[in-house]
């Protein structure tokens, strides 16, 4: 394997008939860091689960291997990565921990040759081997030992003894590059790409520009949480810790007062019942009932409205951005209960089993908001 520079025209030169629009660059790019954030560098980056929109240009038509905009996608891949093929490594090899042949990420492959292969399978079989082993079993069958004897003493498949015996597997991938020079390379070529189409990069960027001074619904005056910390997806990352930690409640008064008729006009279109049981949404939908409609404008979005489910997530658990909320599939259409609702792109998140409150008025709610402003400005 020879590494190289990665620059965008060894991108460009993956291809064999060449040509990626800006678009398509621009969208390339932004799914690695997505994918970064959804599942981590270390694991399986199935194409085939994706929901997000980010990843439309992958396609899993073919058996074998993940395609984008009708090319095989694994030699652009290895390009981001640093690596490129030559005459004795020309064979795209996946590796035995990779579990998808539509895995998206590019530490899962590398340039090899068909022996490689053939290795890889036998580790992803779960077949033990290693150096001493290979070379007793070639020692044997050089000293008269046929490969069927082998097979039965060592307990290996047949097949597996003959390749090993024949030469054609080795014990390891020579040359290969560590992970984390993968990783800077990777990062290099999208930062380059994105600076390099700011035009055709704002379609898949945050629609509202990060500052400091933008604000969560969760933020509360004269605090320095919930403002100003938000990931690629638009989730604020203060939000994030609390859903991990199991936050679910239905409080008006973890809201400002500024949000507080907005978030209690939400609730108040909510049938609330029990924690077991689905809370329908009792407000306005569209398109002949096949969705709900919920008035609560957010930065990243470009619509002032979203689905009920989600707002409802928003308000119990946690503002997500642009993640998808799902509901159980044993629930009513337009369930609101937040027990019920769930981010299935997420992982680490065990879902709560309990709701920690459910308050929806407040008695005098102005003293309650002078009197917490007050404590605020004291600490």
């Amino acid at each position: 394997m020879c590494p190289l520079t990665p620059t965008e025209n060894t991108i460009m030169d993956t291809f064999l008939y060449g040509e990626l629009t800006a678009k398509d660059k621009v969208l390339f790019a932004k799914a690695f860091q997505i994918a970064i954030q959804l599942w981590g560098k270390n694991n399986c980056w199935c194409m085939k689960k994706a929901s997000n929109n980010i990843f439309q240009g992958f396609t899993t038509s073919k058996k074998v291997r993940l395609s984008y905009r009708g090319r095989d996608a694994r030699p652009l891949l290895l390009s981001m990565a640093g690596y490129n093929s030559d005459p004795t490594n020309n064979v795209i090899v996946r590796r035995a921990c990779c579990n998808s042949p539509y895995c998206l990420n590019p530490s899962h492959y590398y340039w090899g040759t068909r022996q490689d292969v053939a290795y890889e399978n036998i580790k992803r079989n779960k077949i033990t081997l290693n150096k001493d082993l290979i070379t007793k079993l070639r020692q044997e069958n050089t000293a008269g030992l046929n490969s069927n004897k082998l097979s039965k003493k060592y307990k290996i498949p047949y097949h597996t003894v003959r390749r090993i015996c024949n030469n054609e597997v080795y014990e390891s991938v020579e040359n290969e590059k560590e992970n984390n020079e993968i990783w800077q390379n990777i990062e290099s070529i999208c930062a380059k790409l994105i600076m390099d189409y700011p035009e055709d990069a704002k379609d898949f960027n945050l629609k509202y520009y990060v500052t400091k001074e933008l604000e969560c619904p969760w933020h509360q005056k004269g605090t320095k949480n919930h403002k100003g910390n938000f990931g690629l997806m638009g989730e604020c990352l203060d939000c994030m810790k609390e859903i991990k930690k199991g936050r679910a409640a239905v409080d008006v008064r973890n809201f400002d007062f500024r949000w507080y008729w907005q978030v209690k006009s939400f609730w108040d279109k909510v049938d609330i019942k029990d924690d077991d049981d689905c809370w329908p949404w009792l407000g306005p939908t569209k398109k002949n009932g096949s969705e709900s409609v919920a008035y609560f404008p957010s930065p990243f979005h470009a619509s002032n409205t979203q689905s009920a489910p989600r707002v409802a997530f928003w308000l119990s658990r946690g503002y997500t951005g642009k993640y998808r909320v799902f509901t159980k599939k044993t629930c009513k259409p337009f369930c609101c209960n937040p027990l019920h609702l769930t981010i299935k792109d997420l992982k680490d998140y065990d879902p709560p089993t309990k709701l920690q409150c459910v308050k929806v008025t407040h008695d005098n709610i102005i003293e309650h908001y002078k009197k917490r402003e007050g404590n605020t400005q004291k600490e």
